[in-house]
């Protein structure tokens, strides 16, 4: 599909306390944060060095803490009901934000939301994006059934099955692309694991340091550092509201 389908273009953060998470994430990642300077509009936005990575959004009742993917999407509304026609459901229906895009909220059918949005600007997505600092490099989704999982994220955003690495008792973990470049992986869920979500890994200066201004800051360290395929290393964590985020780094 084209390169305005499927690529991850921001990430948005939910929780009930957005100035510790501020506090906590401008810390660890090096993000400014700030307001975004609109009245009535309570969203703080997380900016790395060369612009906008994601932003902060107050916990709504009944809503669901923790980190979201948006995707970018030839049509929301298109893509909702395509969503539905294959078992997923639509959490927030298409809205328009003003000077923005069209924005929606969904859940696949193992109930791990993302976030689909056509933006306003013509700006198209570039690969070269995901190595910057701040940025998330990579995108992991655990599903309750791997392979379904990617049947369905490849009907509705035309990702490809790129390498299929065998994690041993663990299962497979298959690699998919976007435009030709591979972008993230997905894998069956372990026992373990209490629900189906996506996890994303933030560029960082190197995976030791932050793993030290992660934990004094109050987040705990789930897996890592460790070194994966291709030679960079990462980190998992839990942050303070004990949500789960990653970080990777070509340094140690």
């Amino acid at each position: 599909m084209a390169a305005n389908h499927g690529p991850f273009i921001w990430y948005e953060y939910t929780t009930a306390d957005t100035v510790r998470a501020g506090d906590f994430y401008g810390a660890v990642m090096g993000w400014n944060v700030g307001n975004t300077g609109i009245p009535g509009m309570d969203y703080i936005v997380l900016t790395a060095p060369d612009g906008g990575v994601g932003g902060l959004v107050p916990l709504s009742p009944g809503g669901r803490p923790g980190w979201v993917g948006v995707v970018q999407v030839a049509n929301v509304d298109e893509t909702a009901r395509l969503f539905e026609s294959l078992g997923g459901k639509v959490i927030v229906p298409g809205l328009d934000i003003p000077n923005i895009g069209r924005y929606g909220v969904l859940a696949d059918p193992d109930g791990a939301l993302i976030s689909v949005m056509t933006p306003t600007s013509d700006e198209q997505w570039k690969y070269e994006s995901m190595a910057k600092p701040g940025h998330a490099g990579w995108h992991e989704l655990f599903a309750r059934d791997g392979q379904k999982a990617f049947d369905f994220y490849s009907k509705v955003f035309g990702w490809t099955k790129s390498t299929a690495m065998d994690m041993g008792p663990m299962g497979t973990y298959q690699l998919f692309a976007q435009d030709g470049h591979d972008i993230g992986g997905i894998m069956t869920m372990t026992p373990q694991m209490p629900a189906p979500l996506w996890n994303f890994y933030f560029q960082v200066d190197a995976v030791d340091a932050a793993a030290s201004r992660a934990t004094a800051k109050g987040a705990s360290l789930i897996n890592g550092p460790h070194q994966v395929p291709g030679g960079g290393w990462v980190v998992q964590f839990a942050d303070p509201d004990g949500q789960l985020f990653s970080v990777l780094s070509a340094n140690r």
